[in-house]
């Protein structure tokens, strides 16, 4: 199983839907390395809270994993189904998501919701 992020938006009605394209996903193994990358509390199936206030979070994460990889190491996982390169690449995905995201709705910024499936 795995952590698909969304982007979302409520509509007039008050419906949470998704909006624009996000690609970022990764095993659930990584759960913890993200956790203490980040300091987020990355809740599975739920709203995270504003992507605002999430993303900067990551590239924080991003920084932090790059240059203390060795601390991370004991969060991989021994079969290889998650690694700090995996979690690296992730972050990266979720940044250009992000970004295209801003440029493609930018009356949606200051509301969308970091969503994890």
């Amino acid at each position: 199983m795995g952590y698909d992020i969304r982007f979302k938006v409520k509509t007039i009605d008050g419906h949470t839907v998704p909006v624009g394209e996000q690609y970022a996903n990764i095993t659930w193994n990584v759960g913890d390395m993200i956790r203490v990358a980040t300091g987020l509390e990355w809740r599975n199936e739920e709203d995270n809270g504003l992507c605002v206030d999430v993303m900067p979070k990551i590239v924080d994460g991003l920084k932090e994993l790059t240059i203390n990889r060795k601390k991370y190491k004991k969060y991989e996982d021994p079969g290889g189904w998650g690694t700090i390169d995996g979690t690296i690449d992730f972050f990266n995905t979720l940044i250009r998501d992000w970004n295209r995201f801003c440029t493609a709705y930018p009356q949606f910024v200051d509301e969308a919701r970091f969503w994890i499936e």
